[in-house]
């Protein structure tokens, strides 16, 4: 099914497909990463900034 929607777009070559599919998961895990390897003191402070004063 991917296939096809993939071969019905015209003009678009699979190289730029393939090259936003890899950015798209490099970010997601770069994300991720950011998450579990963040200090936990810093999230802590960034979740009590909106009820400062």
């Amino acid at each position: 099914m991917f296939k096809q929607h993939i071969q019905s777009m015209v003009g678009i070559e699979s190289g730029y497909l393939i090259f936003s599919l890899i950015v798209f998961f490099a970010f997601f895990i770069g994300v991720l990463w950011w998450v579990f390897k963040a200090d936990k003191n810093y999230i802590k402070d960034m979740a009590e900034k909106p009820f400062e004063n």
